[in-house]
Parts: structure tokens; C-alpha cells; sequence
């Protein structure tokens, strides 16, 4: 229930919910920055609220402006930015998992506007409650805090070589989460991360998904070290450096997400199965705790067996209505492209690209289930038609074309 109020919500939003005017005079938005990002409080909100538009008009031109929610249990897709050399609309939207959006000082996040701040010429926001109805549409006033926080704490980052560490926020309290986000160059692999605080003393990181970790703000600064490695020519005699799939193929092999089918073969032609599909993406997860495994042909002992218990109990996977997975069965390129939209859903990730999928001559084909899904993949770049005009929806997907959308996958979407 909750994912299909917080998917209705961030749709009302997304496709602008026509609603009258209110008026609410103690409604403030609060500007603090510091480091190039700019922390944005809203001041004064004094109802149960589910859901947010906030539309800013930045001055200048800021085509790069990307914004972190400040929440985990939100629904926050990319804010959406409209840039010209005189000014900018960023809009940003967050959406309630469960419980309302609430607080008379809420923070709502980071904006990283991609060019020097000024105030916000003007700020359009719109309020919606549980039921949908409109709290408050309007412009609210704007100030900037310009006070010291001393409760900030910052994130030094030291330059490494063959590779990249993002980190959201840059500064932080003490106790917010701070996120790593690891981008090796092609070719390497992340070797060690480290955090360690100003004085010296090592701060746990918690891996998160793949090539992402985070760890609780301490009461200091942290600076974050990393190294990376070079991966080595895969010793799979069937895949070779020069072939389509090999960069692919070596990343979800060195990044422990699919294996060979022996020492020295991926056998990258052979199709997958619905299980070994939800056994990758358990161990893109983490290998996270599971719930109970409700399918009668999934055994206990079988290596997918926890995969499909998570899939199925967080709604990235469905069953049959003889209460079967049918784990063995040749996953379709449509099923696939539906398990990657669950999942990125639940993620909390961007879901609203779409491509219009009557360019496919066998387009028509797709099932009811996975037209939706099938429109973002192809909007995100994830699957490309077979030919020219053929997407295949029914087909199954080989191991190595399994490689290459995963690997687009985590580069594009997550």
C-alpha cells in the first residue's frame, strides 16, 4: 500500500495537480551555504504534509543543479532544471513513505546549484496532504542564513587515481547519514576506502549496494582516502578485449555479480533465468536480511532461494497465480526490464523518463505488466532494440546482454 500512495503522489506532483490558491503567511524558505551546496529549511509548516513541489528561480545559468533530499524515507526523483543564461527553474519534489512531512523547521535537503549561489528570485511552493487535497499553493518568502553553524562537520576528500569518490552531503551534523558513492575508471576496481576523523581515529563504513558505503557523522571533520587497482584481462577465453560485451562482462565479474560458468568461460550467448536474475540483484543489494519464501517451487537449499524471498517481499518480484516463481524458467527481456523498474523504485530513484515505444514494429507484443517498464528502460538507456525497428519484448536476454544492462544499469540509474 504504501509504495502504490507514495507512486500516486510523486505522480500528482510530477504532472502538476490542478488546485486553488491559499494563503499561509508564516511559511518561510530558509537558504544556508556553504561549500558550493546550499542547505534549503522550510520554515513554518504547521500541517501533516505528504508531498512538496518547490519551484526556485535561480539567477544565472545553472544547467548542473542537482539536489539530495535530506530524508531516507522519501521519494525524491531529480529535481528538474530549465536553464537559461539569465535565470533558472529548479524544481524539486519529495514525497512521503509513511510518515507525513512534518516539523515546524523541516529540512528538506541539499541543493548543489553547479555555479555561484544568489538568493532565489522567487519561490513557488505547493502542499498536498495525505488525501491529496491542496494545503497551500502559492509563493512563499525566502531568507538566507548566514549564521556559523558549528554543528557542520565537513568531508575532505584525498585526490586518488583511477577513480572517482562522490559524497552527498559534503557537510554534515553530527549523526546524519553521509553517503560514498565509488566510481572506478574503466579498466580498475576499487581496493580500499577509508574514512578517518581529525583526530586520527578510524570511522566505520557501512557498504551499501554496490561500490556505494556510508557511515554517521562524528562530532569532527572526516577526511576519505581511496585506491584503486587495475583489474586485470579476464582469463574467460570466450570473451576477449575488442569484443562488445568485455567491459561490461569484466565489471559485473570483478564486481562479484555474475560469474563465469567455468574458470576460463562466461559463455556470455547462454540465456538467464527468472532466479539467477533475482540472485544478481540480491548481490547488487547487499545480501540484505529476508522474510519468509513463499513460492512451493523455490527450495530452501536452492543459491536463489534468499534472492527471491527478498525480490518478493519487497514487490520486485511476482510470482505466478498457481503460487509458483518458476525460478528456472528463461527470463524475457520485458520481465527483465520490469524487475530493474521495481527495484529502482524502491531505491527511490528517477522513474520518470519515458520513450515512445511505437517506433517497434512488435512493440504491440509487450505484456499489459511491462510497457511502463519497458518505456523507461529504453528511456534510460538500459535496452535497446535488437534491430532497427524490433525491441523483442518476449525474447530472452543472454548473459551478456545481462552484463551490459547492469552495467548501464548502476551507472545510469542508481
Amino acid at each position: 500500500m504504501k509504495r502504490y500512495l507514495t507512486g500516486l503522489l510523486a505522480l500528482c506532483l510530477l504532472c502538476g495537480l490542478p488546485v486553488s490558491a491559499a494563503s499561509r503567511d508564516n511559511l518561510t524558505l530558509s537558504c544556508q551555504e556553504r561549500g558550493g551546496e546550499v542547505r534549503l529549511t522550510l520554515e513554518g509548516l504547521d500541517h501533516q504534509v505528504y508531498a512538496l513541489q518547490l519551484e526556485l528561480a535561480l539567477a544565472g545559468d545553472c544547467p548542473d543543479a542537482i539536489f539530495e533530499a535530506a530524508e531516507r524515507e522519501v521519494y525524491s526523483p531529480d529535481c528538474h532544471v530549465e536553464a537559461d543564461r539569465d535565470e533558472t527553474l529548479v524544481t524539486i519534489y519529495l514525497v512521503a513513505e509513511e510518515d507525513p512531512l512534518s516539523g515546524r523547521s523541516l529540512d528538506l535537503g541539499t541543493l548543489t546549484p553547479g555555479s555561484a549561489f544568489r538568493l532565489p528570485a522567487r519561490v513557488e511552493l505547493l502542499l498536498l496532504d495525505r488525501s491529496l487535497q491542496p494545503l497551500f499553493e502559492g509563493r512563499i518568502p525566502l531568507e538566507e542564513d548566514e549564521s556559523e553553524d558549528g554543528d557542520l562537520n565537513r568531508v575532505h576528500m584525498v585526490q586518488a587515481e583511477h577513480g572517482t569518490v562522490t559524497v552527498r552531503p559534503a557537510a554534515a551534523k553530527e549523526g546524519e547519514t553521509v553517503t560514498l558513492s565509488v566510481t572506478p575508471d574503466a579498466g580498475y576496481t576499487l581496493e580500499t576506502i577509508t574514512a578517518r576523523d581529525s583526530r586520527d581515529r578510524e570511522v566505520s563504513l557501512t557498504r551499501d549496494g554496490l561500490n556505494r558505503y556510508t557511515f554517521p557523522m562524528p562530532a569532527l571533520d572526516v577526511e576519505v582516502t581511496a585506491s584503486f587497482t587495475p583489474g586485470g584481462e579476464l582469463a574467460f577465453q570466450d570473451v576477449r578485449p575488442g569484443d562488445w560485451c568485455y567491459d561490461a562482462v569484466r565489471w559485473v565479474f570483478e564486481a562479484g555479480l555474475m560469474n563465469g560458468t567455468s574458470a576460463t568461460a562466461f559463455n556470455p550467448n547462454t540465456p538467464t533465468t527468472r532466479g539467477q536474475i533475482v540472485a544478481i540483484l540480491y548481490r547488487l543489494e547487499g545480501s540484505p536480511a529476508i522474510g519468509a519464501n513463499q513460492f512451493h517451487d523455490v527450495a530452501p537449499e536452492a543459491y536463489y532461494a534468499n534472492a527471491v524471498s527478498w525480490a518478493s517481499a519487497g514487490g520486485i518480484v511476482n510470482g505466478y497465480s498457481d503460487g509458483t516463481f518458476r525460478p528456472n524458467n528463461l527470463i524475457t527481456r520485458e520481465q527483465l526490464a520490469a524487475f530493474l523498474y521495481r527495484y529502482a523504485f524502491q531505491k527511490g530513484r528517477d522513474l520518470s523518463g519515458r520513450a515512445d515505444l511505437t517506433v517497434f514494429t512488435d512493440a504491440g507484443q509487450t505484456a499489459s505488466y511491462a510497457v511502463e517498464p519497458l518505456r523507461w528502460a529504453v528511456a534510460a538507456g538500459l535496452i535497446n532494440g535488437v534491430t532497427a525497428d524490433t525491441l523483442s519484448p518476449g525474447g530472452n536476454a543472454s548473459r551478456a546482454q545481462v552484463a551490459v544492462i547492469l552495467n548501464r544499469f548502476v551507472q545510469n540509474v542508481l
